[in-house]
């Protein structure tokens, strides 16, 4: 049965395909729905989705956007568009971007049945063409296709030198393949599966990259496989690389391994240098140790070894505003440059009570209470005790409740996350704010981000900054006579009807609702 993902932003449109199409007496089956190609995007992943069904106009990320995405990091998803623009540009862009069917609203259930048909069997021909692909390869295994992995293989290699990598070159140019790029990384992809499992496995992978065009190319190694990602520039690199490892983690032959460990290198500018992006990737799966063995995750070398970046400076904000994403490390410089902000007289004084306010909010975030972290003899002895040693004595009790809390919480522990969730915290009322702003801030390509911000939070970014809109709403409802719409454009949605339907998915409530129920209990 063929799973069918919709997205579209007009509930009454989803509500009217999810109810009237008789979905599963057809052969198929919607598993899932989301109103912008944001939140659809790690869904489709999540999934495993065979048919992406979306509107173009949305917000956050729009229907050619999101196919886009998906040709990109999910090709095996074939995509049919639902329009309201009978365009000819739209239509011609949806065919560059390998969309199959452009239907036009108002769509029948005829109309959508033979889409769909006509959308699986393709899928059907795929999956033949993929099988017939495997056993070809396996018959050609003792020829080019075989010599090509050897020649790979032979790159990944503890020792060599610029001779061997010279004629290696060589080798595979005389074989089609042209490995001259301006930047280079490398991915291991180490898995568990023997036999013929393993061979799927890698087969697959093999499959995937052929789909890059010449970006990547895939050969066996003795954990699973590794993959060699060519770029223009690092950021084009690093852009591919986590884009072919998030494909590689959904594919539906690695989808069944329980343990999938897909560790990114460094990247090189050189090809001498792609034993060193293979060392360091090899070092990242490493250092994950025996605990990660029912783990699926990818990694980046430089996630292994992150720097704290150094302090910035900041306005004069509550304690806790500052201390919120902090790692320990920070505590100090920061309580020093918060007591420079006040009158020398009330420093300390001052400094105690918002330090032990922050450390209870602090800890009630990892969900634990106060008193059963911090005895009533620590908190005594740190609001008492005067000069440096109070200083000190406040900053311990702060890394105590931060420690608490990193370990109760995911992603607090991450500096990079530490700093996306500060930055996200002074900008969620931006309507405009995207991935790729963030990315930014913190320094790592779009897909490198949405990797390690799902992965250490365990939400999406359209998931979390919705959260983080939702709650400051539920603050502004709970404590202002906003009207709604005015409360809407507060926290970053310029459409009121919008807000109110997250408010309501987000809580089970409208706005109004929400606003009585929280008064009339005061």
């Amino acid at each position: 049965m063929m799973k069918v993902f919709l997205v579209d932003d007009e509930i009454a449109i989803r509500e009217n395909l999810r109810n009237s199409f008789p979905w599963e007496e057809k052969g198929y089956q919607l598993v899932g729905e989301a109103p912008d190609g944001e939140m659809a995007l790690p869904m489709l992943r999540d999934l495993n989705a065979d048919i992406l069904l979306t509107d173009i106009r949305m917000p956050f990320m729009d229907g050619m956007k999101l196919c886009e995405e998906v040709q990109r990091t999910m090709p095996w998803v074939e995509r049919i568009i639902l329009s309201g623009y009978d365009d000819f540009a739209y239509a011609q862009k949806a065919i560059s971007l390998g969309v199959k069917e452009y239907l036009l609203k108002p769509v029948t259930a005829a109309e959508l049945e033979a889409a769909l048909d006509r959308v699986s069997r393709q899928i059907e021909e795929k999956r033949r063409d993929r099988e017939n692909l495997t056993a070809l390869r396996e018959r050609l295994s003792s020829g080019n296709q075989f010599l090509k992995a050897k020649l790979l293989a032979s790159l990944f290699t503890d020792e060599g030198d610029s001779e061997d990598d010279e004629a290696l070159l060589r080798q595979m140019r005389d074989l089609g393949v042209n490995l001259a790029a301006g930047c280079y990384a490398v991915i291991d992809i180490a898995f568990p599966a023997e036999g013929e499992q393993r061979i799927a496995c890698r087969n697959a992978l093999s499959s995937l990259a052929e789909m890059s065009g010449g970006g990547v190319y895939v050969c066996g190694a003795p954990k699973g496989a590794r993959a060699l990602v060519l770029g223009d520039n690092p950021e084009d690199t690093e852009e591919r690389a986590y884009s072919f490892a998030n494909s590689a983690m959904h594919l539906p032959e690695l989808a069944r391994e329980k343990r999938l460990l897909i560790s990114v290198g460094e990247t090189v500018t050189d090809f001498h240098d792609i034993r060193q992006s293979m060392k360091g990737a090899r070092h990242a799966r490493h250092l994950q140790g025996p605990e990660a063995n029912e783990e699926r995750r990818i990694i980046g070398v430089n996630e292994t070894n992150c720097q704290q970046q150094p302090l910035s400076e900041t306005e004069l904000s509550p304690l806790y505003e500052r201390l919120q994403y902090a790692t320990e490390e920070e505590v100090e410089p920061i309580l020093t440059e918060y007591t420079r902000s006040l009158d020398s007289t009330m420093a300390l004084g001052y400094l105690r009570v918002a330090g032990l306010l922050a450390a209870r909010r602090i800890i009630q975030e990892g969900e634990g209470v106060p008193k059963e972290v911090l005895s009533d003899d620590i908190v005594e002895e740190a609001m008492h005790t005067e000069g440096e040693e109070g200083f000190l004595l406040l900053a311990e009790l702060l890394k105590k409740a931060i420690a608490f809390r990193n370990r109760n919480r995911a992603g607090y522990a991450d500096p990079i996350i530490g700093r996306a969730r500060a930055y996200l915290s002074q900008h969620y009322a931006d309507p405009n704010l995207m991935l790729q702003d963030v990315a930014g801030e913190v320094h790592l390509s779009q897909s490198h981000f949405s990797t390690v911000f799902a992965q250490e939070t365990g939400l999406t970014f359209t998931q979390y900054l919705t959260g983080l809109r939702i709650g400051k709403a539920k603050e502004l409802l709970e404590a202002t006579e906003m009207r709604s719409s005015q409360i809407a454009q507060e926290v970053g949605y310029n459409d009121s009807h919008y807000f109110s339907y997250l408010f309501k998915k987000t809580t089970g409530m409208t706005p109004s609702e929400y606003r009585r129920k929280n008064r009339s209990t005061e």
